[in-house]
């Protein structure tokens, strides 16, 4: 394990490999940090080569110490899909990926940051962990607990779709709902989290380990794009930890020698709830927390009150990489879900969705060419939460058992 401390990411502050959420000196953001002189001197570079099994393959690059305390359901190794030529067809691209997180055990890219997190939480004794959520997150917490053979408790917000709950549910974690936005189910959990010593892996930048599972993208996009790098890689963003661990594992690579560039990482949040989006907008430094959101987009719905340095985190990372931030519309969202089902049966959650959304407009408005080499990260399926019977349910017709009433409904001669 090369992994050697947490670090503040404002002070520079260290500590050890222990659970803490943020620095007692700044408050400030902790990271993991490696040896990257001995990972250099030492690694086999071959782990980069053909990837077994799940993200595990990469466990030197990861901050457990111990295998046996390693809790995994075979997240990762998600495909990278390219044959998309009724997409590429429609609108003339060129070079366009998509990272299907969907495949993933609980369904969303959220079992990546959890893997690692719930193992690190075995690891260091805990044995009860917890974690607000908009859904994603809690799904995820709540089976790999059940793995773990470890009791959870999950906080969401009080409008999370029904679809997630009753997969929480299924798991059998302990799920309670939080009146408001999901910035109060953040605050509860830390809270409840500090008081009763639970293990908080709320995969924003609370918990430091969970980012580290994020970082895995990188290193298989690296194999999978067998050493190309993209030129743009489009992440839907609620705080935003993907981003930043997609961009944290090119950094690695970069320092390892293994690639000369790191993608211009692209932010895409829904405009009804879009505070890093809005700080892009107006080149600012910082981000400001949004009082509320109301945005179909549930998965991404996160306003970042009390924490909007983590949203300051993933624009940061947006500015260095020369990246993008793009807010699309309810209805760009929901005409992308139909979009990517119709055209190459990939059946995405709204917010997921929305990184083709985020694409589209970035064509529309010369920001990208169609000759950009570009991956969307498709990070939830579309069985999370689904809109089809929002849309679709007048639409629907009902006939009798009659051969003529479906040459009628269907015109067909």
């Amino acid at each position: 394990m090369y992994a050697k401390s947490l670090k503040c990411s404002v002070c520079g502050t260290e500590y050890p490999l222990d659970l803490y959420y943020t620095c007692e000196k700044c408050h400030g953001i902790l990271m993991v940090d490696y040896d990257y002189n001995k990972m250099k001197d030492n690694l086999d570079i071959a782990i980069f080569g053909t990837p077994k099994a799940n993200l595990w393959h990469y466990k030197d690059l990861l901050p457990i110490e111990n295998e046996e305390n390693i809790v995994s359901m075979n997240e990762g190794l998600t495909p990278l899909l390219q044959n998309l030529k009724n997409l590429k067809n429609k609108y003339n691209l060129k070079s366009i990926y998509i990272k299907d997180e969907t495949r993933n055990p609980t369904a969303s890219f959220k079992d990546r940051p959890t893997s690692v997190g719930i193992s690190k939480a075995l690891e260091l004794g805990y044995r009860i962990v917890t974690i607000a959520s908009s859904g994603n997150g809690a799904a995820a917490t709540a089976g790999y607990a059940a793995k773990a053979g470890v009791k959870s408790y999950v906080f969401v917000p009080e409008n999370t779709p029904e679809s997630k709950i009753n997969q929480v549910l299924t798991y059998g974690a302990e799920i309670i709902k939080v009146k408001g936005v999901y910035s109060n189910s953040y605050k509860l959990a830390l809270e409840a989290s500090k008081k009763f010593n639970w293990a908080n892996l709320t995969s924003t930048y609370l918990n430091p380990y969970t980012l580290e599972g994020d970082k895995t993208v990188a290193y298989e996009l690296f194999y999978q794009m067998e050493g190309e790098v993209p030129d743009y890689i489009l992440v839907p963003i609620g705080a935003g930890p993907l981003l930043y661990g997609i961009f944290k594992g090119f950094k690695e690579l970069n320092i390892l020698g293994l690639c000369n560039k790191i993608p211009a990482m692209v932010g895409v949040q829904a405009e009804k709830c879009s505070p890093i989006i809005s700080a892009y907008k107006q080149n600012k430094k910082y981000v400001v927390a949004w009082e509320k959101t109301d945005t179909i987009a549930s998965g991404i719905a996160d306003p970042l009150i009390g924490y909007d340095q983590d949203g300051t985190m993933t624009l940061d990372a947006i500015y260095k990489t020369n990246g993008i931030g793009v807010a699309v519309s309810e209805n760009e969202i929901i005409n992308a879900v139909y979009e990517l089902g119709s055209l190459e049966g990939i059946f995405a959650e709204p917010a997921a969705a929305a990184a083709w959304a985020g694409y589209k407009k970035l064509l529309n408005e010369e920001k990208i060419t169609r000759k950009d080499k570009i991956v969307l990260m498709i990070t939830g399926h579309g069985l999370k939460q689904s809109i089809t019977s929002l849309v679709n349910a007048n639409k629907i017709p009902v006939i009798e058992l009659s051969i003529g009433q479906l040459k009628s409904n269907l015109n067909l001669q």
